[in-house]
């Protein structure tokens, strides 16, 4: 079991999580898609390691990973590691199908995320 790396930092308050969420957003990454996207080509099949697909590859796709990286901020979902900046860099979000996805902060400064989809068992090992 992986021993997560956690971090001194207080609690935010809801005015700066609402901060926070307002400037974060989903941009995807390469190597987690296998079909072409906003982002230009695929490189999850050219990965040599086990890579988690996400099956987002549309622009209204984008905005609604956009909405869910910023609530999942305002609501509390996620988790900050030692070395973070503004962004945590774990944040996870349960749409309306049930699926939970995982984001990872890509630029710190910025609150630009990656995301894929993870089982229920991931999440707990993860965040709890």
């Amino acid at each position: 079991m992986r021993r997560p790396n956690r971090s001194a930092r207080a609690p935010l308050s809801q005015g700066q999580r609402n901060s926070l969420a307002a400037r974060a957003h989903y941009t995807g990454s390469p190597e987690h898609k296998s079909n072409a996207w906003w982002g230009g080509h695929p490189q999850a099949g050219a990965r040599r390691q086990k890579t988690t697909v996400c099956p987002l590859t549309t622009d209204a796709d984008r905005q609604a990973a956009t909405t869910w990286v910023q609530r999942a901020i305002r609501d509390g979902q996620y988790k900050f590691v030692e070395g973070d900046g503004q962004f945590p860099k774990h944040l996870w979000f349960t749409d309306k199908q049930g699926r939970t996805w995982q984001g990872r902060c890509l630029n710190r400064a910025s609150g630009e995320y990656k995301g894929w989809p993870i089982s229920e068992a991931e999440r707990r090992e993860i965040f709890d």
